[in-house]
């Protein structure tokens, strides 16, 4: 999933930004409530404006992100 993600960065570069956080990264995990991986979040305006769970397509990933106006 990291490479598609990745893919997906340079793809949107300018219009959203991709981040990955590390399961070890307790806080963050804590905070968001994550309980199964990878969970993937598109956050604007500092609020979750979608989110899902599991590996799915690039394809699938920019529709994800257009739905939600990045």
């Amino acid at each position: 999933m990291a490479s598609v993600l990745s893919e997906v960065a340079g793809e949107t570069r300018g219009k959203a930004v991709v981040g990955l956080v590390m399961v070890s990264e307790r806080e963050l995990v804590s905070a968001f409530g994550i309980r199964k991986i990878p969970t993937i979040f598109v956050v604007r305006n500092a609020e979750i404006t979608a989110s899902f769970v599991g590996v799915l397509p690039k394809a699938q990933i920019h529709k994800i992100l257009n739905d939600s106006g990045a």
